[in-house]
């Protein structure tokens, strides 16, 4: 039954294969020099890893809510490329591009107008390294922004793998300027957590430089700052649904959470930073799984190609076939992973007891995130904002209540029940667009 469900759907899963593969190879790497870095800064002292942990969340949040932009783009951009309007879709790339570099210089300055008030304010976190951690590691914001372009530049002429070599220029940068900044080796001084964060500016530069290489000798067309108006409306009027699904979840929701863990102890602040850590090696195929499926299904749309929802339901098998074994060894080997991250036993301890139950349940996370990128790429990214939107609004609720019952735990039984209340919902909403439907004619 395998064999024959595989042999019916195999050209579809190498579409999708072709671009999952390079994308989770990158996203391995990308995770093992993240592992690195987090063991370079964890022995630094638990309030300092604590407070890189906070402020890097925050860059993070901020970065993810301004670059859906790009998400937009890739959207908006496969759909073009699907139509083989490669004009368009040049267009499409040098105005997202553009308005990125402007949107990131932008938050530059606001973040270094803010930084201090908002770590003191939000976060409850009155510490002088973690605020010059802030001001170095903002300018990440729209180097990320530019590499999210390049990102679905290359994802969508079917050359992912191109950033492997882009990703692999920024973990050695990264670590290597991490390593001599942080303790002072060979000749550098000892800037500690300031300089973990020009370690992350010099690797994405090191990375935008790599993309920019490839860029220009398997360009379509050549790159230039302008803006293309019409265009420019119609990542807009994608982008504000999105960004606003994206600020609920990622930004409001999550700040929510880190303003309730920052007042706890440091061993729990830390300890959750590290649980985090380690559920990104689950959220590799999921990332993956949901990029993939959603420029897909953005270049069928389209091209007005038949069973053009088809690829979530696909995509979904394949994530869940990877997931799982992969959350049973992570389990199995969780101490010695655990210990590259950070040597406190405390810590290690308290990340010990919660991770089976946390990696377990995050299983539904792939499956939301797989289902909301399908929905936002057919034009129902406004239904997603509003239904997101009142879950994560009564998650938020439920999560305050266990954090105070349970502590560490009641953070992740929250989550979980936030990720079912989202599925439930987008597969709900999938089910009325027959998967082999055609798709509407695109009046764009």
């Amino acid at each position: 039954m395998l064999k024959k469900w595989f042999h019916r759907n195999s050209a579809d899963f190498r579409l999708i294969n072709d671009l999952v593969v390079p994308m989770l190879f990158l996203q391995i790497l990308q995770l093992l020099f993240q592992l690195g870095d987090q063991a370079i800064i964890g022995r630094l002292g638990v309030e300092e890893f604590a407070a890189v942990g906070i402020a890097s969340s925050f860059i993070f949040l901020i970065t993810g809510t301004i670059g859906i932009l790009c998400a937009a783009f890739n959207i908006i951009g496969g759909r073009f490329f699907g139509n083989n309007d490669i004009p368009k879709f040049g267009q499409a790339f040098n105005t997202s591009m553009t308005m990125s570099i402007m949107i990131g210089i932008l938050f530059e300055l606001l973040l270094l107008g803010t930084g201090r008030w908002i770590l003191g304010t939000v976060y409850d976190l009155n510490f002088a390294p973690a605020t010059h951690y802030l001001y170095i590691s903002g300018m990440t914001m729209g180097m990320n922004m530019v590499l999210f372009n390049f990102s679905a530049y290359f994802k969508n002429i079917n050359q992912a793998k191109l950033l492997t070599f882009s990703f692999a220029a920024a973990g050695i940068v990264n670590i290597f300027f991490d390593y001599v900044l942080v303790f002072g080796k060979w000749g550098f001084p000892a800037l500690g957590m300031s300089g973990a964060a020009v370690g992350s500016v010099a690797g994405y530069g090191a990375s935008i430089i790599v993309c920019i290489y490839f860029f220009r000798k398997s360009s379509l067309f050549s790159f230039s700052l302008q803006i293309n108006w019409p265009i420019a409306k119609q990542l807009l009027k994608l982008y504000f649904p999105m960004a606003l699904q994206d600020l609920i979840e990622y930004t409001l929701f999550a700040m929510g959470i880190m303003a309730i863990i920052s007042r706890m102890d440091s061993e729990f602040i830390a300890s959750y930073t590290v649980v985090t850590t380690l559920l990104e090696i689950i959220m590799i195929p999921m990332y993956c799984f949901a990029g993939s499926c959603m420029t897909i299904t953005a270049q069928a749309y389209g091209k007005q190609q038949a069973g053009y929802t088809k690829y979530s339901y696909l995509s979904l098998q394949l994530m869940l076939m990877i997931s799982i074994p992969l959350t049973l060894i992570v389990i199995s080997f969780s101490y010695p992973l655990i210990a590259i991250i950070t040597d406190k036993a405390v810590v290690i301890s308290l990340v010990e007891h919660v991770l089976p139950l946390a990696l377990a349940l995050n299983l539904m996370n792939g499956l939301q995130m797989i289902m909301r990128s399908t929905l936002q790429a057919i034009d129902l990214e406004k239904w997603v904002l509003v239904y997101s939107g009142v879950v994560y609004a009564v998650s938020l609720v439920i999560i305050y209540i266990c954090i105070r019952k349970l502590e560490l735990t009641g953070v992740y039984l929250g989550f979980g029940v936030s990720y079912l209340l989202l599925s439930l919902g987008y597969v709900y909403k999938l089910q009325g667009r027959e998967p082999y439907a055609h798709a509407k004619t695109l009046s764009r």
